[in-house]
């Protein structure tokens, strides 16, 4: 657990200096792409905006400019006393080539009642990029200029940031007799779900009711998985996945195994998640399953998405991912803040290495607004593929 430590008490300057340099010594020595990085002119830059820093909690935008210089993405800094499955203070919508893909609940952009298909026209009178979020700043207010989907005129909200909780709930349903559609959500916590349930009790027992159901054939949904604890996620969909390795982190000729085998997933045998009752038994190979993609897909996403990678009887539908096929982690420092940190690439059960983003077998845009529609093009081309089985 990390502990908030006071952060507003004036230090020495050698202190501070210490502080900032042993953030630097990490990130230098343990991040996978340290060696692309001039490490001479990024520690001059780093130690010039901290200059006039009396605390550490003034030096982040320091260390932060660091990691950006790695340019992976993937790397940031978590100040300190930020829940576990909670935002540090942001406004609560994900858009995709300006169209709004997802609203928190109980977020500013909820309250404001911003809804998923409007569409995103510019950010503090910036027009929004082709990605995802683009033009959206790290710090302060907003005003956003935007679309409702339903009228035509253009409006405008100003929204201020504050935190809100962001773990959702596994869940599924019969889309056919003998289709299950299963939602593999993100999951930024270790494994609690609001309810207090397990994340990876919840998705067995998901499998284990559709399947009784009639359920033969899967669609595994991770387009809005943007990652957090890959753990109970593998841990949960494990049935679907098949037993054994599964992939690996790579860096540097070294290789560390992820797999799954009788509820449990391990990292080189160390087991990080298990189900707490009798798991579902894994589903015959030849059992077809289609996983659904997006841009959104990110980070422990991704490694779900690689899991399936070699499996038989598997196709993916949608877009390329984020690219955050790169596994991070916490490097806590003595203030409570945390350098999350990416320190390997990932390989899917096959070998391949990724270093960028996951592509489906068959490109098909989402258009957010039809999402789980019967005019959801994503869910009806793996359907299509389905009925072929």
């Amino acid at each position: 657990m990390t502990h908030q430590m006071p952060t507003e008490t004036t230090q020495p300057a050698e202190s501070i200096k210490d502080y900032l340099n042993t953030a630097l010594d990490l990130i230098e020595s343990d991040a996978v792409r340290s060696v692309s990085v001039d490490w001479t002119t990024v520690r001059a830059e780093a130690h010039r905006l901290a200059a006039n820093a009396t605390t550490t909690a003034e030096t982040y935008s320091a260390i932060e400019f660091a990691l950006s210089a790695l340019q992976d993405r993937h790397s940031f800094l978590q100040r300190p006393a930020q829940p576990h499955g909670t935002s540090p203070g942001g406004f609560g919508i994900k858009y995709v080539q300006g169209v709004i893909a997802r609203v928190y609940p109980d977020s500013p952009a909820d309250h404001a009642g911003l809804q998923v298909g409007d569409r995103v026209l510019a950010i503090n009178d910036r027009p929004v990029g082709p990605g995802v979020n683009e033009e959206m700043p790290r710090a302060g207010d907003i005003s956003i200029t935007y679309q409702s989907r339903n009228a035509p005129d253009v409006q405008h909200l100003h929204l201020r940031r504050a935190p809100f909780g962001m773990n959702r709930m596994p869940q599924g349903r019969l889309v056919r007799p003998d289709v299950a559609w299963i939602d593999l959500p993100d999951h930024g916590g270790d494994g609690t779900l609001p309810d207090d349930q397990l994340y990876q009790d919840a998705v067995q027992k998901i499998i284990t009711e559709l399947y009784s159901a009639g359920a033969r054939k899967w669609i595994v949904d991770l387009r809005l998985n943007e990652g957090g604890n890959m753990y109970p996620m593998l841990a949960g969909i494990g049935p679907l996945t098949g037993e054994g390795p599964l992939g690996a982190f790579v860096r540097d000729g070294e290789t560390w195994s992820w797999g799954y085998q009788d509820g449990a997933v391990s990292v080189d045998g160390q087991v990080n998640s298990r189900i707490t009752g009798q798991p579902h038994p894994p589903l015959d190979a030849d059992i077809p399953v289609a996983v659904l993609l997006s841009p959104l897909t990110s980070s422990s996403g991704e490694i779900v998405a690689l899991s399936f990678q070699g499996r038989p009887a598997t196709r993916f539908f949608g877009e390329p991912t984020q690219g955050l096929t790169s596994a991070n982690g916490p490097y806590p420092l003595p203030d409570g803040a945390t350098i999350w940190l990416a320190t390997c690439y990932e390989a899917d059960r096959t070998g391949q290495v990724y270093t960028a983003e996951v592509h489906p077998d068959l490109l098909v845009h989402t258009e957010w607004g039809d999402y789980l529609t019967p005019e959801d093009e994503v869910m009806n081309a793996a359907q299509a593929w389905l009925s072929s089985y």
